[in-house]
């Protein structure tokens, strides 16, 4: 959190804001004449609460997506039926996770369903690997989101405020992990066609409209033939790993932060 942090002392020195430093770092309190905004790790005050909400939740985020005609990878909802006892009928989960399985080629991805920064994501290819994956997520999470498992070319991430798109960037697969997080090992680029961000900022904007959320990175796929599908909106914007791979990249997510506490303000 230290770069967010340095850049958040700046804006708010630049702007007579005072800020004070709660529960380890993780929570900031802005003010400034007398009002009082906050900062909780990457979650900012600016969304409401329901579209915060609706982000987290993958399998719900793509209902909606998938309602207002919004191209999308699909994420299924799977109660824990130890926790979710009440919403299940007598069969359980197992059986419909598995039929998922194998209506999906007997190739899915298990994931938390309000899960972050790629933690507890598992590519499932046999009955063994589907089983580890669901005990081991439903040991400490109430529900998991299962998709068909997608070949991703190349993963975007769009930064997106208040209607305006302020900073795309690509992401490549680390040598040792098949995701695209830049927490696990993923890579960060520039992406310099005008054309594909364009593509990327219309395709983001759409999204983030879809469920009304004000501050947002945007994950898009790139799937076999250059197809466009949203992957997750993330109401917690990180930049951390990106400014450390791309540190030239600093002023732009500066202006996108003091835009951001202006419009809490």
């Amino acid at each position: 959190m230290k770069i967010r942090n340095d850049l958040i002392n700046e804006i708010c020195a630049e702007n007579n804001i005072s800020v004070e430093y709660l529960s380890q770092d993780y929570i900031l309190r802005l003010t400034k004449e007398g009002m009082h905004r906050h900062i909780f790790g990457p979650y900012w005050e600016i969304n409401t609460a329901t579209a915060d909400r609706l982000a987290c939740d993958k399998a719900g985020c793509y209902i909606l997506l998938n309602n207002c005609g919004v191209p999308a990878i699909e994420h299924e909802l799977m109660y824990n039926s130890l926790r979710r006892s009440y919403l299940m009928d007598s069969n359980g989960t197992m059986p419909k996770i598995i039929e998922y399985f194998e209506a999906n080629g007997r190739q899915v991805v298990a994931k938390p369903n309000q899960g972050a920064q790629g933690r507890d994501v598992y590519y499932c290819d046999t009955l063994f690997a589907l089983e580890h994956a669901i005990q081991t997520i439903f040991a400490t999470e109430p529900d998991v989101a299962l998709c068909p498992y997608h070949e991703i070319y190349t993963e975007y991430r769009v930064f997106y405020l208040n209607g305006r798109i302020y900073y795309t960037y690509g992401k490549t697969k680390g040598d040792d992990d098949w995701r695209h997080n830049l927490s696990q090992g993923a890579q960060a680029f520039e992406v310099n066609d005008i054309n594909l961000r364009a593509k990327l900022a219309e395709l983001a904007t759409r999204a983030a409209k879809c469920i009304n959320i004000n501050f947002a990175s945007i994950d898009i796929a790139a799937l076999e033939k250059g197809e466009l599908v949203v992957m997750e909106i993330n109401a917690g914007v990180q930049v951390q790993h990106l400014l450390e791979q791309l540190p030239h990249r600093r002023g732009t997510i500066k202006t996108m932060y003091a835009d951001a506490i202006t419009a809490m303000f």
